[in-house]
């Protein structure tokens, strides 16, 4: 908004000739604009805060089972929200969908054990974690760990080149790194629980997957869909089929998917 009207008052100015007095005033609107634009850009968290408040209190989004205490991450959309939501899929839908001609589907969002497996997301969707000793708080492994190396990087002047070059290769591996090479370096740094400065236990996995079970005898396992993709995946053959058995062919779907992340 106020990058239109600083706009506006430029082209104001420029389009036909006025008194000193009032380009004097617009010169003086302009500038005001221009300090309020510098005040945001060097305050992007109290402008992010300020916009997130003004969300909520208008009712685009609430935390959801607010009356209850709430849950962290899980939001309900307000009326304004779900308007705002159904134009951005629309022009989504009419943009990828419609006129690239993709074909479209919906699947459900449960999904049984077999699929996931066979996708390796069973064995292979988990964050490192790490738990305060004492609370029992959690914590992912390699953000610490990135947290601490940044930290030291940006504002210890002390570091040798040596440990300056040890602190970035462990920044650019991070990805790789095991659970047991995870532990081994928070423990050599001394790295602790940040909210209470406790030890850490060491890193264990954590699958990103709600688990639960299909059908009354609970001896069928499944999955909440961690991705929208498996649908479109087990349905190749088919989609193959609709497309009249021609490659190429470009699938879509729009929908919820659940990870239990932290």
């Amino acid at each position: 908004m106020l990058l239109r009207l600083l706009s506006s008052a430029s082209r104001a100015i420029a389009a036909k000739p006025h008194p000193p007095q009032t380009l004097a005033a617009a010169a003086a609107g302009a500038t005001s604009t221009t300090r309020k634009l510098a005040a945001m850009a060097g305050n992007r968290e109290a402008f992010r805060v300020a916009v997130g408040n003004t969300l909520e209190r208008r009712l685009f989004y609430v935390p959801s089972f607010k009356i209850y205490g709430g849950v962290a991450g899980l939001y309900d959309y307000g009326p304004p929200g779900c308007a705002v939501k159904a134009n951005v899929l629309a022009f989504w839908r009419q943009h990828f969908v419609l006129e690239e001609g993709m074909l479209e589907v919906d699947c459900p969002c449960v999904t049984p054990e077999v699929v996931l497996k066979a996708s390796g997301h069973v064995e292979k969707f988990t964050d490192l974690m790490v738990k305060d000793e004492k609370t029992g708080s959690c914590y992912r492994a390699d953000h610490l760990l990135k947290d601490f190396c940044k930290e030291k990087l940006e504002n210890d002047n002390t570091l040798s080149p040596q440990k300056v070059e040890e602190l970035n290769h462990i920044l650019a591996v991070l990805d790789d790194l095991s659970a047991e090479q995870l532990g081994t370096k928070i423990k050599e740094y001394g790295i602790a629980a940040p909210d209470t400065k406790n030890p850490l236990s060491d890193p264990y996995p954590f699958n990103l997957m709600f688990q639960t079970s299909i059908g009354p005898s609970g001896l069928s396992a499944g999955y909440m869909r961690p991705e929208t993709a498996q649908g479109i995946f087990v349905n190749f053959k088919d989609l193959y089929y609709y497309n009249g058995n021609k490659l190429p062919f470009a699938a879509a779907q729009i929908g919820q998917a659940f990870r239990n992340e932290a």
